[in-house]
């Protein structure tokens, strides 16, 4: 792994680990609620500085020099269509809130039909989805690194501490 394959992992680990504690505090010490009525918006502004932070290092696994191969471009283009359809129906279901945990300021979410039938946490799903066929468009291995930080970061911790 070059430099910018750490930068982008680590960004990733931190926006799980800066997510996941801050839903954890809001559930068991209120972390929020002293801001009221703006408590989501004071979680997603949080959590935005974080994932945004990662989705900018994302761009830098471009300079990397750690490659597979070849490339695959429409087998990754047809894994990215994939994952983008999984991402519509799980948003469509639950609603856009869900994408800044608005579910734990008072906007519940419906996980029982549709997608979640088939596919558990369906938007963490669709984000590993998507770095697999980033991986295999780019042929960098960054992103296949990135798709197992998100199986056991966001499927694997996240998910948990959300579900409790």
């Amino acid at each position: 792994m070059t430099f910018y394959d750490f930068l982008s992992a680590g960004a990733l680990i931190l926006a799980i680990g800066v997510n996941t504690i801050t839903i954890y505090l809001q559930k068991t010490r209120g972390l929020y609620d002293r801001f009221g009525k703006n408590a989501g918006r004071v979680h997603g502004i949080i959590i935005s500085i974080f994932w945004g932070l990662f989705i900018i290092s994302e761009f830098l696994i471009s300079n990397s020099s750690w490659r597979i191969a070849e490339s695959y471009a429409v087998v990754g283009a047809l894994v990215m269509s994939l994952a983008l359809v999984i991402f519509i129906a799980a948003i469509k279901q639950i609603g856009f809130q869900a994408l800044g945990n608005g579910n734990f300021f008072g906007s519940p979410t419906r996980k029982l039909k549709g997608v979640y039938n088939y596919i558990p946490e369906p938007i963490y799903v669709s984000y590993t989805v998507w770095f697999l066929g980033i991986g295999l468009i780019t042929a960098q291995k960054g992103f296949f690194v990135l798709a197992i930080l998100s199986i056991v970061g966001l499927i694997g911790v996240e998910s948990r501490v959300e579900q409790k």
